[in-house]
């Protein structure tokens, strides 16, 4: 083989790796096009079921755009006027959790967000009694999560409130005193724990994860379950979040040849870009797609204002969404990504071939 021939074999196998994830990447930029459709004059975003702009729908948007590489300050309509808003309206702690992380997200100061401290105010809310966050677990995980990424070192009886909490497989039910566990609270405390450095009870929900995961790679709510246990795209996105903050492998959790990841991407309505909260309910879903974005995009809670997720790639090739009209009171710029499809379209021409050749734990 001459030096040529290295040279394009070289190049090849380098597209082979990287395009891959410039594919995930430009399909979660167009989820998150779609996301902006429902971005409001406010500035915040609707969760898809009310009308106005919601407080968590619009954290989940800008965590969204953090893991797909967004500044959301660049957007034609800022969202900074909706959270400045929501700060004088007050907040309980789970609405001043979620702020803490949009604040974050956006590369700014929540010690110094409209004129308050809002670590301190989410401080003052801890109860005396239980030293819990919230009326939830699921709000004291995400309370604990929020002062953790303000830099703020994690109040000790709370961390000993969440580990106290822990049932003896190692989840967590979204009510303390409660033994229904979930898989959503539980991914929340894992993270939490994670950021408190209890990493071995942090691994203890890792059977529970086991026994909780579906053949097609993802997860439900909690089994068994009233509302069924079909895989649905918010809880597989939150465990998968908590399985990269551990440092697990996704592609040893795939019991059926399918990975969370997979899950995921099989969740995903070609016709808009979103995704389907499960696939036995079609529609693109605000929420399901804002925390599926999340999670493909590799991030975690533990760190959203510094980190510098990757994409994780889809398992096929996924079809282009049809256009999406943005509402004349703003949403996304979507220009560079239809510049960026036509980029992408011509490399993959290149080596369509050899994307075949990717291993299969190569992926998530």
């Amino acid at each position: 083989m001459n030096r040529t021939q290295v040279w394009i074999l070289t190049l090849l196998l380098a597209l082979i790796v990287v395009l891959p994830v410039q594919a995930a990447s430009s399909d979660l930029e167009g989820a998150l096009a779609w996301l902006g459709t429902y971005q409001q004059e406010d500035g915040g975003f609707t969760n898809g079921f009310s009308e106005g702009s919601d407080l968590g729908a619009t954290v989940e948007t800008l965590l969204a755009a953090k893991a797909a590489g967004q500044d959301p300050l660049a957007w034609q309509v800022s969202p900074l006027a909706y959270l400045e808003a929501q700060v004088e309206m007050g907040q309980d702690a789970a609405g001043l959790s979620r702020l803490v992380l949009g604040v974050q997200a956006l590369g700014l100061d929540p010690r110094a967000f409209a004129g308050r401290d809002l670590v301190s105010d989410l401080l003052a809310l801890q109860d005396a009694g239980s030293a819990q966050f919230g009326d939830s677990l699921y709000a004291h995980a995400y309370a604990l999560l929020a002062l953790h990424n303000a830099g703020e070192p994690l109040p000790q009886d709370a961390v000993a409130a969440l580990l106290d909490a822990q049932l003896e497989d190692g989840s967590w039910a979204m009510m303390a005193g409660d033994a229904a566990a979930d898989t959503n609270t539980t991914a929340l405390a894992v993270q939490a724990l994670l950021a408190a450095g209890e990493r071995e009870a942090a691994q203890a929900a890792l059977p529970y994860f086991t026994a909780m995961q579906n053949e097609d790679g993802g997860f439900p709510w909690q089994k068994p379950s009233d509302w069924g246990t079909d895989t649905d795209a918010n809880s597989t996105a939150v465990v998968l979040q908590a399985l990269l903050a551990l440092g697990e492998s996704p592609g040893a959790w795939a019991p059926g040849g399918q990975t969370p990841g997979d899950a995921l991407w099989g969740l995903r309505d070609a016709a808009t870009g979103g995704f389907n909260w499960q696939l036995a309910m079609p529609g693109a879903n605000v929420m399901a797609t804002a925390q599926a974005v999340q999670a493909l995009g590799g991030l975690t809670l533990l760190d959203v204002s510094t980190a510098e997720p990757v994409a994780i790639a889809a398992p096929v090739p996924i079809s282009a969404p049809a256009e999406t009209t943005l509402p004349a009171s703003g949403g996304l710029d979507v220009g560079p990504l239809l510049l960026g499809g036509l980029v992408l379209s011509s490399g993959l021409a290149l080596v369509g071939g050899g994307l075949a050749l990717r291993r299969k734990s190569e992926r998530l």
